[in-house]
């Protein structure tokens, strides 16, 4: 009886070990996002490779600003074709920038809280239970729930997940991609942004 009962904790155990490295990516994205909400940039930051962050979306800007060029230079035309070069190194050394001087622990968490890099407009912004006229008016509590974000979670093996987000009111294409990867047993970082289509 007593060997039952000792197979049935190590199972147990097992079993719980493998719920938890299973659900970990969740548990890890949940904890950044009351993290950010909080304002606990020292706990969120844990979750966070900005490196790799920065240089995934520096690549991203980079193929976009070069297909734009692409798209705009003539084939023809050397001083044109020129130009457009240098003016495509101008636009990747600002984009370097850019991207070195807004990838901070503010941005990201903003990201993680309203699925969006940039602020809300004034406009889009919901009134904070602070602000005199927080009571919103009936005919904005439609418009509120087209900004809230739809999250959606796809995994890609083992070791990677990107969780989605995208506004009610638009469409699948225009979705933000957070890419997240495990690191050791049941540790996630955030590593990678996707834009959607530039």
């Amino acid at each position: 009886m007593k060997r039952n009962g000792f197979a049935a904790a190590i199972a147990a155990v097992v079993v719980g070990l493998a719920a938890y490295w299973y659900w970990s990516p969740v548990l890890a994205i949940h904890q950044m996002r009351s993290a950010a909400k909080s304002g606990d940039a020292a706990a969120f930051n844990d979750h966070v490779d900005y490196p790799r962050l920065r240089e995934s979306l520096k690549e991203q800007l980079a193929a976009a600003v070069e297909s734009k060029v692409a798209e705009r230079s003539s084939p023809n035309n050397d001083l044109a074709r020129a130009g457009a070069a240098l003016g495509s190194l101008f636009a990747m050394a600002m984009t370097d920038r850019m991207v070195d001087a807004f990838v901070r622990p503010e941005s990201v968490m903003r990201l993680m809280q309203e699925g969006q890099l940039m602020p809300r407009r004034k406009g889009d912004r919901q009134a904070s239970p602070q602000e005199p006229d927080a009571t919103p008016a009936p005919d904005d509590s439609a418009s509120a729930q087209r900004r809230e974000p739809i999250w959606t979670i796809e995994r890609q093996g083992v070791d990677k997940l990107t969780l989605y987000a995208r506004r009610a009111d638009q469409p699948e294409e225009r979705r933000t991609g957070l890419v997240f990867e495990r690191r050791g047993f049941a540790n996630w970082q955030l590593t990678e942004i996707r834009l959607p289509a530039l």
